[in-house]
């Protein structure tokens, strides 16, 4: 009995111990369901592809306590947890965005250095939902200390930035080097907003930029760095920073921009062309996978992304370059790279190369007037409908751009287009060239000529104005093509209903039988 008793404390004393001390997790892991590798180097962690590639949900760094492993992603502060088990498994649990359940075994191994300094700090949950990001970062997590500062409207301008470059610099945070872009870029209130546009950066942001891609080795950087030098022409380093991107295994898609900017001649200073007339068919070197591989012009300022067919848009031109109007309310914007090549500019065709594939005869058309200046108002969008008691209504009557554009818009949903010319009559009038395309879009959907009086009204009275160039654009052959595209809509509806019909009569015939 005397035996028995002096067991017991021992016993107790093992039934009080912590849970055990997890071995931390060092080299490589992959999921069953996933070629993916988590690679821990002691303090650092990267997630990548089977052919090495960093993925753009990568985490940045982690921490363990005990048999808990938190991992901070790359780009924010949101936080991965998962249990380290006894067999070295790491799985992950469940949180607000994520099911969990994923489970990590090691493949390979490694020798990992211990940190010098934790930049992963959690603070005691204490029945929270979510963390606390201020106390996050007194602990010295790094991704909190950014998120504290992405949302503290108290700090200037200047002392947010020199706070985010640090972090940048110094801890190698990819969401602090995108706040910093971020923090130097940033625009005034009130400052006009350009929809399927990149906006163009200061120089302080470019500067952010090339050490967020070439000193830490972040793709999304390299990747909206080149879009930058493309667009102010400086064509080879766009190429150099995509393969900056692509030889570090930063970003996959880079590698796909060098192999389409492969075979051309590019040059930072390459002199810009003068305006020339497009005709006949241009085509990218991957026409038959690619949505927008080709565009073809013809007479009449028509243009088209298919090999025939009637010219279902309006181009115009503007210094070196070619705007075709599309269906989203912009433009693709096409620049001469020579006399037989047209390269993309905008979202949708960016870094495409356009070669003339076919010859025509085109009806000549006026050349752009060197240095000709156009009366053109940026459309700017502000917050009167959301304060204001009168509601957007009441806003438009002051005057408000958004105010009034959001009316028409409303108007426009419901088929009432002379209802929301009217609204977009009153944009135009500013010279704001949505409003005016807007005009243009009513008219197309309704074939009523009376809905562009007042955009001719506005040319009239400025020949200068944008509202010119946007009318040019008015075309009944636009006109024809979306009444087609509304009779095909309504025979699709029609057998629809008709399909669901005859569905439902069967089931009825089956259930009395």
């Amino acid at each position: 009995m005397r035996r028995t008793r002096a067991v017991w404390p021992f016993v107790l004393s093992l039934l009080s111990l912590p849970a055990f001390a997890a071995a931390p997790p060092c080299g490589s892991y992959v999921a069953d369901d996933s070629p993916d590798r988590l690679i821990f180097d002691g303090s650092r962690v990267e997630l990548r592809d089977e052919e090495g590639f960093l993925s753009e949900f990568s985490p940045y760094a982690y921490r363990v306590e005990g048999d808990t492993l938190w991992l901070r992603s790359g780009d924010s502060n949101l936080l991965k947890t998962y249990s380290i088990e006894s067999d070295g498994r790491l799985i992950q649990q469940a949180d607000r965005f994520d099911n969990g359940g994923a489970v990590y075994k090691q493949v390979a191994k490694a020798q990992c250095q211990p940190a010098s300094v934790q930049v992963v700090a959690v603070a005691p949950n204490q029945g929270k939902e979510r963390g606390d990001d201020q106390k996050d970062c007194a602990l010295g997590d790094v991704q909190s200390c950014v998120a504290a500062i992405e949302y503290d409207n108290s700090l200037a301008p200047t002392q947010r930035a020199a706070k985010l470059e640090t972090y940048c610099r110094r801890d190698r945070s990819p969401y602090a080097c995108k706040q910093w872009v971020k923090a130097l870029s940033a625009e005034e209130d009130g400052a006009p907003l350009y929809l399927f546009r990149t906006k163009r950066l200061p120089e302080a942001g470019l500067a952010a930029l090339r050490v967020s891609c070439r000193d830490i080795g972040y793709g999304e950087a390299c990747e909206s760095l080149a879009d930058q030098q493309w667009l102010a022409g400086r064509y080879a380093d766009a190429r150099d920073s995509f393969a900056f991107a692509c030889d570090g295994k930063l970003s996959k898609e880079a590698c796909k921009r060098v192999e389409e900017l492969r075979g051309l001649s590019l040059r930072n200073d390459a002199p810009r062309q003068s305006p020339r007339q497009p005709c006949g068919s241009y085509a990218s070197a991957d026409i038959e996978s690619s949505l927008f591989g080709l565009f073809r012009f013809g007479d009449g300022q028509g243009a088209t992304v298919s090999e025939e067919g009637e010219f279902d848009m309006r181009y115009r031109l503007l210094e070196d370059e070619v705007l075709v109007r599309h269906d989203k309310g912009d433009d693709f914007v096409l620049r001469w790279l020579d006399a037989d090549t047209l390269i993309g500019m905008d979202e949708w065709t960016r870094y495409k190369s356009y070669r003339r594939i076919e010859s025509a005869q085109c009806e000549a058309i006026a050349m752009p007037v060197a240095g000709k200046q156009v009366r053109e108002t940026p459309y700017k969008v502000d917050h009167c409908a959301l304060t204001d008691p009168g509601g957007a209504a009441a806003c438009c009557a002051k005057g408000s751009m958004s105010a009034c554009m959001g009316e028409g818009h409303m108007a426009a949903l419901n088929n009432y287009w002379a209802k929301a010319a009217g609204f977009y009559d009153k944009v135009c009038a500013m010279h704001v060239r949505e409003g005016c395309g807007n005009l243009v879009a009513a008219y197309h959907n309704t074939g009523d000529d009376k809905l562009l009086a007042g955009i001719r009204k506005v040319c009239a009275d400025t020949p200068d104005s944008v509202a010119c160039e946007e009318l040019q654009l008015a075309s009944p052959q636009q006109v024809e093509e979306k009444r087609l595209e509304r009779e095909l809509a309504q025979e699709l509806q029609k057998l629809l209903q008709e399909g669901a019909k005859d569905g439902e009569s069967q089931e009825a015939a089956e259930g009395e039988r």
